[in-house]
């Protein structure tokens, strides 16, 4: 079967996006501890005003205590997060897996594969850390957005059926 030209670059910007956001995510890693850090500073000094407004009235030790856990729980989302786009990006870019099931499954097993190369590649980084424990965070986000895309995808079927 020939690819139509609107076919073509269909396929390029798919696999376009999911390379670069792959290029996005090594690059995340490839910040040594305190670029990471101050990332994850920026994002919750910008989200404390509206999710703790009373956080400035605590003492010292407590504000400590909530930045640590709150950081914490930030960088894990944004592990879960870039990841769920990549399991989404992976999962459309695999239209020619007819079975979902199959092409989720498929798209899980990349996004498990690059999380790992990921946190391997954080062992060569000054003063992070490849951990498992990011690997199983990656991994599930990535499932969620594979799940996402799985619901949109039999959502968007059945209004096709229903108009014709």
């Amino acid at each position: 079967m020939k690819a139509t030209s609107k076919g073509r670059i269909k396929i390029i910007l798919k696999g376009s996006a999911l390379v670069l956001w792959c290029v996005v995510i090594f690059m995340f890693s490839a910040n040594n501890a305190d670029e990471s850090n101050k990332q994850s500073n920026a994002v919750f000094n910008t989200v404390i005003e509206f999710v703790n407004p009373v956080y400035d009235s605590l003492d010292t030790t407590a504000q400590a205590e909530y930045k640590d856990t709150a950081t914490f729980i930030i960088r894990k989302l944004a592990h879960f997060s870039e990841y769920a786009l990549l399991g989404i990006l992976a999962f459309i870019n695999l239209a020619m897996v007819k079975k979902l099931g199959y092409r989720g499954l498929f798209a899980a097993v990349f996004s498990c594969i690059y999380a790992s190369s990921d946190e391997i590649h954080q062992l060569f980084v000054p003063g992070r850390a490849g951990q498992v424990g990011d690997v199983l965070i990656d991994t599930s986000g990535a499932v969620a957005g594979i799940l996402l895309a799985i619901l949109i995808r039999k959502i968007w079927l059945k209004s096709r059926e229903k108009k014709s």
